[in-house]
């Protein structure tokens, strides 16, 4: 049998199981693009200085913001790659790793389920009386400890 599921691509370190779009290159911002989009703004900024206008308050706005967008492109130019973190994903696993059957446990009061108390399975929605049989008793857990 053949399963629905298209198997994950990755593209420039992005799984389309988290970005379905990633294949078509939206998911990432283009260093480059940014970097000559920031330094054209802040000329035009700065350029903005030169013109008809009488007091310093518009100088004074425009060389703040110039500065601002400056500091953040030049963190931005020198910030590290760090490349294995950007293509860090939820879906991560070690080599190996068998993922527990989670349904079959809280159905049958195994694994993790085995020790909740009657508080906690209602919590979860199961009646404490309809899984009594499936709980090990106090003494019977010494016995298989021992």
């Amino acid at each position: 049998m053949s399963s629905h599921n298209k198997a994950p691509e990755v593209y420039d370190g992005v799984s389309t199981s988290d970005v379905p779009s990633a294949g078509f290159g939206w998911s990432r911002t283009p260093r480059t693009g940014t970097q000559i989009a920031g330094w054209g703004s802040v000329f035009i900024l700065l350029a903005y200085n030169f013109g008809n206008h009488q007091g310093h308050v518009e100088t004074v706005f425009l060389a703040i913001f110039a500065a601002l967008i400056a500091i953040g492109l030049l963190i931005h130019a020198f910030q590290p790659k760090l490349s294995q973190v950007r293509t860090l994903t939820g879906r991560n696993k070690p080599e190996n790793h068998v993922e527990p059957d989670w349904m079959y446990e809280q159905k049958t009061l195994g694994g993790e389920y085995a020790e909740l108390s009657d508080a906690e399975l209602r919590a979860l929605n199961i009646d404490p009386a309809r899984v009594e049989h499936l709980r090990v008793a106090p003494s019977k857990k010494k016995a298989i400890q021992n």
